[in-house]
């Protein structure tokens, strides 16, 4: 045996920087930085060279960092001693593979719910992973000697433990911290999550977590709360779907246990469909994401419903200024639990869905006002054995609108409790539905298999009446509907500790139907009728593959390829994409690259022309002939840094460019036909052209927890682009939401008996196209004068910069054996009333702008009770 020694100088920064270094030199050089001995036969290291750089103050990981790839494994004796085991191999002599496989499934400890993205350390191998849905981790090629394991989940005290690989798969269990108490172990657990975290822009958080976010008005809110981060926003002020790194609304992919959701808002997208306190685990991919997610372009939120408590019965009851929920949640029996929850808004029963008015003369009328929202979530889940699980997950929400007014619709409301000659009235639904279910089992150790079956829809009625004139009338009833029935299998397979493949495919029958019967009377001898339909079906399919491959202790890849087919083999794609990951310090310093492709075979328009339907549907259609599917190509970098405590700091940058996307073929087309062209797709494509758009940005974000507080401040320089593909090449325009400046800033302060908080928002605002010149056209009838504004550069010009501040502070109590939150939560706490739109009159001579403002100061409570 050889040992080599050396003075101790581990207080130094250790560098190292070997390349096809003989093994024997770089253990000597190792022990004269750091003051370890190592102890290691020489026999072993004959003819074995290392390739190595390495900066850093952790010994431990530079000797990593050395022996990566080598077939030995390190064990330490004392602080200046630690010896070098050779691996024994399957025929007991020494080598690189080893016979056993290490599992195990992380669990909350006291509701025994599945744990996804725990993150699961090999401190002495330097190997580490991330479970999976099913809470599942596994590392091949292990020795039968006891191994040291970590495993950290944020909100959970850290578990350390040495065990030997058994046969059957371990259950470990993480104990609930408070975030007020768990100041050190928050921080090392974000370090540790950062370590597995492969891709840049991935948000991956609890429901917990999440609810430490502001949310919308006062609700816990899921997209409300991404909305914080840096390259999210909405595209609205409070309303509006979200735009991450430049993209459109309609080109993010959200699922619910694996089942797409079309239409993820309540409250024409006030209120998303997705409550914090129904999920267990929410994870948004900003931009690049791997090949197992697929059908859109931009980005993908993957959120998981919460399993239900398998040790006792809770329940939760809240009330906020828009609606009213509960959560309950309940074991059914050693091997099955459930969760459900439902929530409504109540305004309608506040102000009354109906209004009996009448005049002076005794004229009788009822006018209507009605509008509420709704949704169910619930989930079953069965465990049969240790290795197997079956969940049935269910959802359904809809939006409810019922509206009978004056035809002469003005601002003041007293003028409408009257009865009305000339009228409209809206009778409008929608909304989404899920079934799915899931299986999943431990076929082996290296081997662990999820199954998914999945039904989702949307579907919107509209129904509208409306009475222009005393002699004529229009009648029309418009309708949408889209399904989708999937299939999809994972399989993720470990054949060694540097590896872990994750491989699938899925098929999906989408079917969608739209019908419209419209009539239209001129007079009591005149009428029009219309009647349209249009259905169709198509399938989709996709296969891919992809590999977390650690060449070293250092670097993570992962390389992904994706395959997919639309439309009866009409389209055939290639997603290949690449991610990387490379410890460039551990301790302080860590960059990520991703690059892909990404393919979206569906498309949203709706009819720019008619204003008696598809007010708020707005329809998808399949790529076919006259629209072929759209493309983007994303490359982002990132850096990642713990160094200051308690503190993490990230800069991502981030290149984005798409094509075959559809862009108004007039922009500033108003909404003044009755009926427009009709529902066909083709004649609806006519409306828009096919485009090209673009996006670079920068994000910083700086996220500390230090004892009781919270802090979030992000920034994003971006600018988005687009322009329509034309023979005259025309040049690239801001586009619609364009906002080169973006900043938000939350602080927040957690006790046992107080939550407070305070949150800013401030961009740069929206691009608005002002007039340049105007215009007149004459009737030559009847000699009329009509003016027109002539708007050469679309978005030339720019709304003042939009800021708000919201406050909200909640006090937490107990009273008749429950626990009690009253909160309050005031919106625009300083009545900065924002300029949301501008819109310009040619009758006048002056091109002066009229102001829309947004929403004044908004105070709103909140009371929350658990048992």
């Amino acid at each position: 045996m050889f040992a080599s020694t050396a003075v101790s100088t581990s207080a130094q920064t250790i560098r190292l920087d070997f390349d096809e270094t003989d093994l024997t030199e770089a253990l000597t050089r190792y022990t004269m930085l750091t003051g370890v001995d190592i102890v290691y036969s020489t026999r072993l290291t004959q003819g074995l060279t290392t390739s190595c750089r390495y900066r850093g103050l952790s010994r431990r990981d530079a000797l990593i960092c050395i022996m990566s790839g080598h077939p030995f494994r390190s064990e330490s004796l004392s602080r200046t001693q630690t010896v070098l085991i050779p691996i024994e191999g399957p025929d007991g002599s020494n080598g690189s593979q080893s016979t056993r496989v290490l599992t195990g499934f992380v669990v909350d400890a006291q509701t025994r719910e599945s744990l996804i993205g725990a993150h699961v350390m090999l401190p002495g191998v330097g190997m580490g992973t991330v479970t999976n849905e099913a809470g599942f981790f596994a590392f091949a090629g292990m020795s039968d000697r006891p191994v040291s394991l970590s495993i950290t989940y944020l909100g959970y005290s850290r578990l350390d433990t040495t065990l030997v690989a058994q046969p059957e798969a371990g259950s470990f269990s993480l104990q609930p911290t408070l975030y007020s108490v768990s100041g050190i172990v928050v921080e090392e657990e974000s370090q540790r999550r950062a370590e597995l975290t492969l891709s840049p822009g991935l948000v991956s958080m609890s429901g917990r977590e999440l609810q430490r976010l502001p949310g919308s008005l006062g609700n816990t809110d899921v997209l409300e709360s991404l909305r914080w981060m840096p390259g999210v926003q909405r595209a609205g002020e409070a309303t509006g779907g979200l735009l991450i790194r430049g993209s459109g609304p309609d080109q993010n992919l959200y699922l619910i246990d694996g089942a797409p959701v079309y239409h993820p808002w309540h409250a024409f997208s006030l209120v998303s469909t997705f409550q914090s306190d129904t999920f267990k685990e929410v994870t948004l991919h900003r931009g690049g994401f791997p090949a197992e997610y697929g059908g859109r372009m931009s980005a993908v939120l993957d959120a998981e419903l919460r399993d239900g408590s398998r040790a006792e019965p809770g329940v939760t009851v809240g009330i906020t200024g828009l609606n009213a929920g509960f959560v309950m949640e309940s074991p059914v029996s050693n091997k099955s639990s459930f969760m459900l929850s439902g929530r409504r808004s109540y305004v309608d029963r506040l102000i009354g869905r109906q209004h009996p008015v009448e005049d002076d003369s005794g004229r009788r009328d009822t006018l209507r006002t009605g509008y509420y929202y709704y949704d169910w979530s619930a989930k079953y889940t069965f465990r049969p054995d240790s290795r197997s699980s079956i969940s049935l997950s269910y959802y359904t929400g809809r939006d409810n609108l019922d509206l009978r007014l004056p035809f002469d619709l003005s601002l003041d409301f007293s003028s409408w409790l009257r009865p009305a000659d000339l009228f409209f009235e809206v009778d409008q639904s929608w909304g989404n539905r899920i079934i799915s279910a899931r299986f999943q089992r431990l076929v082996s150790s290296r081997l662990f298999v999820t199954g998914t079956l999945y039904q989702s829809g949307y579907d919107a009625r509209e129904n509208t009446f409306v009475r222009p004139s005393q002699s004529s009338a229009v009648r029309s009833r418009y309708g949408v509907d889209l399904e989708d029935t999937g299939a999809r299998i994972v399989v993720d397979y470990y054949p060694g500790v540097n590896h872990q493949l994750r491989f699938g495919g899925e098929i999906v029958r989408h079917r969608f139907d739209s019908d419209l019967d419209a009539l239209i009377t001129y007079s009591p001898t005149l009428s029009e009728p219309l009647s349209e339909s249009d259905q169709t079906s198509t399938t989709e399919g996709a296969l891919f593959i992809q590999d977390t491959w650690s060449p070293g202790p250092t670097l993570k890849l992962l390389p992904s390829f994706r395959v997919s087919s639309f439309g009866r083999g009409s389209f055939l794609r290639a997603e290949p994409r690449m991610a990387l990951q490379w410890a460039i310090d551990p301790n302080w310093m860590i960059l990520r690259m991703s690059a892909g492709s990404h393919i979206q075979y569906m498309h949203r328009i709706r009819d720019r022309n008619a204003y008696l339907y598809d007010l708020v549907s707005a329809r998808w259609v399949p790529s076919s002939p006259d629209a072929a599917p759209a493309r983007s190509r994303q490359i982002s970098i990132g850096l990642e840094s713990h160094r200051i405590p308690r503190t993490r700091v990230r800069l991502d940058g981030f290149v984005r460019d798409g094509s075959g996307i559809l862009l108004p073929e007039d922009e500033f087309q108003t909404k003044d036909g009755l009926l427009g062209p009709g529902i066909e797709v083709a004649t609806l494509l006519g409306q828009y052209d096919v485009g090209e758009e673009r996006s670079r940005g920068v994000e910083a974000e700086v996220e500390t927890r230090f004892g009781p507080w919270y802090g979030l401040l992000a920034y994003t320089r971006m600018r988005s682009e687009n322009r329509v593909l034309s023979e005259f090449r025309d040049p690239f325009r801001p586009s619609r939401f364009d906002t080169p400046h973006n900043v938000a800033l939350v602080i927040s302060r957690e006790t046992t008996s107080w939550h407070v908080g305070m949150s800013l928002d401030w961009r740069s605002g929206y691009p608005v196209s002002v007039p340049e010149s105007r215009y007149a056209l004459t009737d030559p009838v009847s000699n009329e004068v009509t003016w027109y504004y002539h708007r050469p550069v679309l978005n030339n010009g720019r709304l003042p910069a939009y800021v708000r501040m919201d406050v909200r502070a909640a006090r937490q109590f107990r009273f008749a054996e429950a626990n009690w939150s009253a909160g309050l939560h005031i919106y625009n706490v300083f009545n900065h009333r924002n300029v949301v739109s501008q819109s310009w009159d040619p009758a006048r001579a002056t091109a002066t702008p009229r102001d829309r403002l947004g929403l004044p100061i908004l105070p709103l409570l909140e009371l929350v009770m658990t048992l």
